[in-house]
C-alpha cells in the first residue's frame, strides 16, 4: 500500500466513524476536520512509538510520507 493510499485509509476510516457517530451532512466540514486530526494523530503515534527502537529507514520513511499526505488535505 502506498503512504498515499494508506493515508486515505486512515482519513475516510475516521471520517466514516465520526460521520456515523453524530455527524450530519450540513457539517461535512467539521467532519473532515475532525478526520483529518484523528488520521494525523494515529499516523504521528506509530512514529512517535518506534522512537528508540530499530526501525528500518524504508518504513520511518513510509510514515513520514503518510503523515505528509494527509496534511496535504484541504479543510
Amino acid at each position: 500500500m502506498t503512504p498515499k493510499e494508506k493515508a486515505n485509509e486512515l482519513f475516510t476510516h475516521y471520517h466514516n466513524l465520526i460521520q456515523d457517530i453524530g455527524g450530519e451532512l450540513g457539517q461535512e466540514i467539521l467532519v473532515s476536520i475532525l478526520a483529518k486530526q484523528c488520521a494525523l494523530f494515529a499516523a504521528r503515534e506509530v512514529l512517535k512509538e518506534n522512537i528508540g527502537i530499530p526501525l528500518h529507514p524504508d518504513t520511518y520513511y513510509y510514515w513520514e510520507e503518510v503523515v505528509y499526505e494527509i496534511e496535504s488535505y484541504e479543510e
